[in-house]
């Protein structure tokens, strides 16, 4: 199945959203949300054919049931690029 471009960039436009969630998540030091989000964003990720941020929502799943802030606030920044290089390729 093929994903248009439009539905992509609101995909992309949410997971800027979760960006933001989960920094307040990470300074209210509340992980087990932080997890859930970070397995929602591996659930649909391929949905929306973004395989990498499907490997990314593992990572931040996995640091956030270790705890592990300074991993999280590095996979934030990933995260970040990532939903950066993917909008640019969509325009």
């Amino acid at each position: 199945m093929h994903v248009p471009i439009d539905l992509k960039i609101k995909y992309l436009k949410r997971r800027t959203q979760d960006i933001e969630k989960l920094r307040i998540l990470l300074s209210q030091e509340d992980y087990r949300d932080a997890a859930k989000l970070g397995h929602q964003v591996k659930g649909n990720a391929i949905t929306f054919e973004f395989p990498q941020m499907a490997g990314l929502g593992i990572e931040i799943e996995k640091a956030a049931l270790n705890r592990d802030k300074e991993s999280l606030n590095s996979l934030l920044e990933k995260m970040e690029d990532m939903i950066q290089q993917a909008q640019t390729s969509l325009h």
